[in-house]
């Protein structure tokens, strides 16, 4: 009898640093899969993101900025976050009234050419803007198929590819994210986790098997310029939240508009 206890004993004592052994032996292989397929991701869509330079003029002062667009026809129609482009669209509808004039849009190409382009369209309340070349280009561009799109879930896992600025050549960048909250209402937003902000907007967000799920932007409170919000309210309470607006939802919003279907 106490022979079989000791022995139900070393069982289990061994059976966590067996678990353990499997799982370093295993992770490995899984990291690589990860990898591999992130690589895949880059390799085909590193073009379909492209840096755009603005000229905005505020208060009769001109600044240049940079910021990630995504391609979404060969035509060079792509979308920015309208937040990064124009700083008046974090202050609340009452305060708007002295906003930016973009004063002018380069796209920088992958070949490194810089072509001018011109805003289609602004919609405040989702944080985009909707640009495209002023002429026709001499080559379609490398674009994302919206149609080609996937529902998410909490806790799942996300690739989103971004560009370094011109300090460093504009490379491709990547990193992989989690899901932390999915919005229903008034439409379908993903919440990811909150420093994947650090890719910048208006970048593409995929899943590991290459699907696009959609373009990474921010909700911004309408109370935001009063004061409202705090970051010891958790995630959001500042007023300010990084989501990522589903490639369904913006499919909608250019079915609405006539001059991103001419």
């Amino acid at each position: 009898m106490i022979f079989l206890k000791n022995s139900v004993i070393r069982k289990t004592m061994f059976a966590p640093i067996i678990i353990l052994i499997l799982s370093l032996l295993t992770a490995p292989g899984w990291a690589d899969e990860i990898a591999e397929a992130t690589k895949e991701i880059v390799n085909k869509w590193q073009d379909a993101v492209v840096t755009t330079k603005i000229v905005i003029k505020m208060h009769e002062v001109e600044r240049k900025t940079e910021a990630m667009a995504t391609i979404i026809d060969p035509s060079g129609l792509a979308i920015l976050s309208l937040s990064l482009v124009d700083p008046s669209s974090l202050r609340s509808d009452a305060d708007a009234g002295a906003g930016a004039e973009i004063t002018d849009i380069k796209m920088v190409m992958p070949d490194n050419n810089e072509v001018p382009a011109e805003i289609v369209m602004r919609d405040r309340d989702l944080d985009l803007i909707f640009i495209r070349p002023t002429e026709k280009l001499n080559e379609p561009m490398v674009a994302l198929d919206l149609t080609q799109n996937i529902e998410l879930d909490v806790m799942d896992q996300i690739v989103i590819l971004s560009h370094l600025g011109s300090v460093a050549g504009y490379a491709p960048s990547v990193s992989l994210w989690r899901i932390n909250a999915v919005v229903k209402k008034p439409r379908t937003l993903y919440v990811p986790e909150f420093m994947a902000i650090l890719n910048g907007l208006g970048v593409p967000a995929f899943t590991l098997d290459g699907k696009i799920v959609g373009i990474l932007l921010l909700r911004i409170s309408k109370s935001l310029s009063a004061g409202g919000g705090s970051f010891f309210g958790g995630l959001g309470g500042s007023g300010i939240l990084p989501v990522i607006l589903p490639a369904e939802e913006i499919i909608e919003v250019i079915s609405k508009i006539p001059e991103l279907n001419k």
